[in-house]
């Protein structure tokens, strides 16, 4: 009984303590931040969880009814407090002129550590610094950008135009979210480590023991999604004593992820052994090649006084390189699952792009549309892809951490070790930045009166992020979409089972990338001009 009452006292005391620090935390905020729910017991805990279902809509909402577009977030007991925004002023600063004071930080580098390492997603300070030139200068690289360009015509050619094909012969409905996610991860793993294997269909099964390969290259696949799902879960976690627990005794979510890792480092080391045994044969283009070819001219630089020994250097190959896998895994593949709803609902877009992708077909009638040249043309495909990510971004929202506290240019303070974040989804549905039509999908409002795309400041459309950690993939991602979507449309139309109206868009759920709740169920229809070819 004293045993019980001793604990009942315990816990009494340090709810007490707790409610005392968010009360203070919250009187020390600064009276001008705009706080939608400033309880400082439970914070936005309540309208949160009642939210949770629609919460980028939700936050979305708050966003707009600020006076600055920003608001100040509050989490139970003065837990977890931070700052939102949708004011390109403030994500300018947060990206560009405050880019020293807003860092990474352990929200974001704690759940994902087990699965990215010290990746330059992750890292901040030096060594984001040498991992960002490294990569800057392989993505610069125009050998690369062919060698990817290969990839990407390999896998569109044999694998996915081969599969909907088929879907439009059967008549069977197809998930087309999941077939972009599995053709996005298998290009990905081309252009990281140069392997052949596919999750879909290949054009003429026969693949000298490919069917191995396969199987391991669709367990790296599973065991990678697994990965970023409960990693991602442990961000959602209301302390991060909850997870720390569960992979402290191995149950649970943390069983799986620590089975999944164990997974994805088993096929990664193998592909890095190969990798070591090929090296020097004069063919290696694809980034583990580049990197570690860059690491072994650096010897005597300061990544290699960072990672002296030869564990080291493997363990930092992997996570750099995974974590490009996961940058390139599911961005692109939920643009573009998106984007061909959009299409689906609204056929005047989808007719423009179906005529300017017809056109530039060459005159043997080739549409290999994998080249950076042969892509650059198509105008108002980029402006359609742009404006799909601007209404439904890969990345809804992204998040940094105060160093020190700072007074953002809106007015708002900023204490330090607060969250930071910017709602791009947000961003895209505010009428004074988009005007009244910013709920509309109109690419029109890219292009000018000759009809040439123009694009506008990161900071207004931060889709791909801004300053110096913008995104080093953008071009390539552009390249890859620009060329699936010209491909598929010139052959197919797609048709989804639920018809898309923009009045009653598809469901979301909240995942590292903008994911369809459910899938995107649709029907593969062969173009009358396409019929004859097959």
């Amino acid at each position: 009984m004293d045993a019980a009452v001793a604990a009942l006292v315990v816990l009494v005391v340090a709810v007490a303590v707790l409610l005392f620090l968010g009360l203070r935390r919250c009187a020390g905020a600064g009276h001008r931040n705009h706080c939608p729910y400033p309880n400082p017991v439970l914070g936005n805990v309540v309208p949160f969880v009642r939210n949770f279902h629609r919460f980028l809509d939700w936050a979305t909402d708050q966003l707009a009814a600020a006076p600055a577009s920003t608001i100040e977030v509050r989490g139970a007991l003065g837990l977890g407090n931070g700052v939102a925004t949708a004011d390109p002023g403030v994500v300018d600063h947060l990206l560009r002129a405050g880019f020293p004071n807003y860092v990474k930080g352990a929200r974001f580098a704690g759940p994902f550590a087990d699965l990215l390492g010290s990746g330059i997603f992750l890292a901040d300070g030096r060594l984001w610094s040498v991992q960002r030139k490294l990569a800057s200068y392989s993505f610069s690289s125009r050998s690369l950008r062919r060698f990817s360009g290969r990839v990407l015509s390999a896998h569109l050619h044999r694998r996915l135009l081969p599969l909907l094909a088929a879907a439009a012969d059967s008549g069977e409905a197809v998930d087309l979210q999941d077939v972009l996610k599995r053709f996005a991860f298998d290009n990905i793993c081309g252009v990281a480590f140069g392997v052949e294997a596919s999750t879909l269909l290949e054009l003429g099964e026969e693949d000298g023991g490919g069917s191995g390969r396969r199987r391991r290259h669709d367990a790296f696949f599973k065991a990678f999604d697994d990965a970023v799902e409960i990693s991602f879960a442990r961000m959602l976690h209301p302390t991060a004593v909850v997870w720390k627990a569960m992979r402290l005794a191995g149950v649970g979510s943390e069983r799986r992820l620590r089975e999944a890792i164990r997974v994805v480092d088993e096929h990664v080391a193998a592909i890095m052994e190969s990798e070591e045994r090929s090296r020097g044969r004069g063919d290696e283009q694809h980034l583990l090649s580049r990197f570690a070819a860059a690491m072994e001219e650096d010897e005597g630089s300061e990544l290699g006084a960072m990672f002296q020994s030869p564990g080291a250097k493997r363990r930092f190959l992997r996570d750099i390189v995974v974590s490009f896998v996961l940058a390139g895994k599911d961005s692109t593949s939920s643009a573009l699952t998106w984007f061909f709803w959009l299409l689906a609902a609204n056929p005047r877009c989808e007719r423009r792009v179906y005529e300017e992708a017809a056109a530039s077909l060459d005159e043997n009638g080739d549409d290999d549309h994998s080249g950076y040249d042969e892509l650059r043309g198509m105008h108002y495909l980029h402006a359609a892809l742009t404006d799909a990510m601007r209404l439904y971004p890969p990345v809804p929202i992204n998040s940094r951490v105060a160093a020190a506290g700072d007074v953002l240019p809106d007015g708002t303070t900023v204490r330090a070790g607060w969250f930071s974040d910017y709602c791009a989804y947000a961003m895209g549905r505010m009428p004074r930045l988009w005007g009244d039509d910013c709920r509309e999908f109109r690419p029109e409002r890219w292009l000018d009166g000759g009809g040439e795309f123009v694009a506008v400041d990161a900071a207004r459309y931060p889709v791909f992020h801004a300053g110096p950690r913008a995104c080093l993939g953008k071009e390539m991602a552009y390249v890859q979409m620009k060329a699936v979507v010209a491909a598929v449309v010139r052959r197919f139309s797609v048709e989804p089972v639920r018809a898309a109206s923009m009045e009653a868009p598809p469901p979301y759920e909240m995942a590292v990338t903008l994911r369809m709740k459910g899938g995107l169920p649709v029907r593969i229809r062969r173009r009358e001009s396409d019929a004859g070819r097959h």
